[in-house]
């Protein structure tokens, strides 16, 4: 099927449902959402949401304006979704890497570039509105296992995405994952962090050593760390916006706070060089010693909600 199919496909299936709008983005399709309550843009590719503000608000999340949309592009910015690893394969628990024959497999999985199924919309309200999506793994050259994705997110006052996966295969097997999520800021000096004071995390900047802090984070230079065992939820305050991002984890124990800043942002691929100052991942997450290990027919499922006051 081709774009033009798969556009008119989707808006036999979607166009008369109120709010919902069938867009193409160069290359790539996505769903619009308009309620009484909030707006969101959610690609089709990787089944990544990639904007969400509510009425008369600033967005929330941030998307790069260096994206070129093209199919197999994933987009930087807004919800990629990080599986069946997190990060570098290599840096992974030995449960998961040894999954895999390739060690140098590209970063954050396979599922961020494939295409997925709108599988449904539905008008719970006037002020909300649940799209999910789905995609069915097929053992391939990078990861051996099958497996059922279903992406279920709600736009509404607050966004909640939840990921699960199910094991559709005969043998059991072992995940890492992340809902990486890309906050919208109005400059990276006027915002702190609350709620990890006290908790252990690890700098990969500095080796992966075990540090602890019992300050909120203030972004002042590159951070890459790696929070376990967070209690949610967590808090991204922003002054000059005068609003304040909760991030509240379901069933994920770990969360990753990451800004490139000055140097690292110009190496990045579809990032601007400045665009560190508008941009903080707060990711919530499955990695390391919480990596998750399926058996056959068992499911798991972990997600996010982001509230906004």
């Amino acid at each position: 099927m081709n774009l033009a199919e798969k556009i008119q496909s989707l808006y036999a299936k979607y166009g008369s449902l109120k709010g919902i709008t069938i867009e193409l983005h160069k290359q790539l399709v996505a769903v619009s959402v308009k309620n009484e309550a909030a707006s969101a843009t959610i690609f089709l590719q990787g089944a990544q949401v990639a904007e969400y503000k509510r009425v008369g608000e600033r967005p929330v999340l941030w998307l790069s304006e260096a994206c070129d949309f093209k199919a197999g592009h994933a987009l930087r910015g807004g919800v990629p979704i990080c599986w069946p690893w997190f990060g570098s394969l290599a840096k992974n628990p030995e449960t998961v890497r040894s999954q895999c024959a390739d060690l140098d497999s590209p970063a954050h999985g396979i599922v961020r570039e494939q295409e997925w199924t709108l599988e449904s919309v539905e008008l719970v309200d006037s002020e909300t509105t649940q799209v999910t999506l789905t995609l069915d793994v097929s053992p391939n050259e990078i990861w051996s296992y099958p497996a059922s994705l279903r992406l279920s997110v709600i736009i509404g006052v607050e966004l909640d995405i939840q990921l699960s996966v199910t094991n559709t295969g005969a043998d059991p097997f072992s995940f890492t994952t992340a809902l990486h999520t890309y906050l919208n800021l109005s400059d990276v000096n006027a915002v702190a962090i609350k709620g990890l004071e006290g908790i252990d995390y690890f700098d990969t900047l500095d080796d992966w050593q075990t540090r602890k802090s019992n300050l909120p984070i203030v972004i002042d230079k590159e951070i890459d760390r790696v929070y376990c065992n967070v209690a949610s939820p967590v808090e991204l305050k922003d002054e000059r916006y005068k609003r304040s991002i909760k991030v509240s984890a379901s069933n994920a124990p770990d969360l990753v706070v990451w800004n490139p800043w000055i140097e690292k942002a110009k190496r990045l691929n579809h990032f601007n060089d400045d665009a560190y100052k508008q941009m903080l991942c707060l990711e919530t997450a499955h990695v390391l010693d919480n990596a998750v290990t399926l058996l056959p027919n068992a499911c798991s499922q972990f997600g996010v909600r982001l509230s906004i006051s």
